[in-house]
């Protein structure tokens, strides 16, 4: 085995033009390919993030029917639990809020339109979402504030209204109660998801307990954890029951799914994109392949006219290419490294034009790098395959040579 070893480390340095092709269109290829593949991971982090904390939060507690059914006969009582303990008993849970999701009518002195009315601690829930901090004017709410508002910025606009004016609200409670009241807006808010922006209201938790009449009781918890891509995981080893009552846990990849098919549809096109490049460089490393046996058929004649065997020479020829094949992805990946370190702290920018396209779909955010694992091994594992596949048939046409037709081939 050593002996073929040398000489088909003989053979790639004889044929060094050649050889460099092929192992520069394989390094071009791991290259293109992570850069890309970092571009895409690291935005869909990007996004992902800045979609789950705006308002959804990483993982909710629920009550089993709220998330179908979004009302209010799903709640639960606040102290079901007692919630500082999460943190000390699931090392993944980093905050919690608790909250009140309904549906009401505002009202301004002009016209009024239909809201989502969310209930929330502030100090609370700013420790596991930032829509809070999306501000467009005035103030955010503070934990002392009583009967004060924030609305979104589409939904100000159609009341007409501004920080500082009133506005009323009218809604059903927890056992069909009317419930009615009037408030302050202090803040407006822009969170960039414009149909989030035409329907939201937020009030203290203690305002909406009294204006659904859910004095004690919540609809859901909010949860941030250590990692939001590993949700799912820690969804499946949460288990909160107290007092006959057992609550749902739900990752936000359940209460978020438009987001994930979203994702799904960029990566599969980019994923399309990379395989028209590798289909490329495997037709180039088989051309190559093929022409250098082609060029080398009146020595394969020779070798069998002295003994070599058929076989031999596959073996030597498949060490020379996996040679090359295992030279060129080791130096791709170690260039396609080096690079990532260098561009992923510098994101590219959007400009203002892209953002205000990206707005309508509720989110904007600039293009990021990412060093994650498989950034670095989908194109091993890809260009390897492709780099394998595509010297199959040389090799089996130099393995099928006989040594008359070698050498009369290798005179013309």
């Amino acid at each position: 085995m050593k002996k073929f070893v040398k000489i088909a480390w003989r053979n790639i340095w004889r044929n060094r033009r050649r050889s460099l092709i092929t192992m520069t269109a394989i390094m071009f290829a791991i290259l293109i390919t992570g850069v890309t593949r970092s571009l895409q991971y690291g935005t869909y982090d990007t996004l992902e993030s800045y979609a789950v904390r705006l308002m959804t939060g990483e993982m909710q507690l629920q009550k089993k029917g709220f998330f179908e059914h979004q009302t209010l006969a799903y709640s639960f009582p606040e102290n079901l639990y007692p919630w500082d303990r999460l943190m000390d008993e699931y090392d993944f849970v980093e905050a919690y809020a608790r909250r009140i999701t309904s549906y009401g009518l505002v009202g301004s002195a002009t016209t009024s339109a239909g809201a989502m009315i969310i209930g929330v601690e502030p100090g609370r829930e700013k420790q596991v979402t930032y829509f809070m901090t999306q501000l467009a004017a005035g103030e955010t709410l503070d934990d002392g504030d009583d009967r004060r508002v924030l609305l979104g910025k589409g939904l100000a606009d159609n009341l007409n209204v501004t920080p500082g004016d009133t506005v009323v609200v009218l809604t059903q409670g927890f056992r069909n109660q009317l419930g009615a009241d009037m408030y302050v807006v202090k803040g407006l808010i822009r969170s960039g998801n414009q149909e989030l922006d035409r329907a939201l209201m937020v009030m203290p938790l203690h305002n909406a307990q009294d204006l659904f009449s859910l004095y004690g009781r919540i609809t859901q918890i909010v949860l941030a954890t250590r990692d939001f891509r590993r949700t799912e995981d820690y969804a499946s080893r949460m288990h909160i029951a107290m007092d006959g009552e057992e609550l749902r846990v739900l990752p936000w990849q359940t209460l978020m799914p438009e987001l994930l098919q979203l994702i799904a549809l960029d990566n599969i096109s980019g994923a399309i994109f990379l395989l028209f490049l590798l289909l490329i460089v495997g037709f180039e490393i088989m051309n190559t392949t093929l022409m250098a046996i082609m060029e080398r058929i009146k020595e394969f004649g020779i070798l069998q006219s002295l003994g070599v065997k058929p076989r031999q020479i596959s073996l030597m020829l498949l060490l020379e290419t996996g040679m090359k094949i295992s030279l060129a992805v080791s130096t791709g990946l170690l260039l396609t490294f080096l690079f990532i370190q260098l561009i992923k702290d510098y994101p590219i920018p959007l400009s203002s034009e892209l953002k205000k396209a990206m707005e309508a779909w509720g989110f904007y955010t600039d293009f990021y790098f990412t060093d994650r694992v498989r950034v670095f091994i989908e194109p091993l594992v890809a260009i390897s395959v492709i780099a394998v596949l595509s010297v199959i048939y040389p090799i089996w046409t130099a393995s099928r040579l006989r040594p008359v037709d070698a050498l009369r081939k290798g005179q013309l």
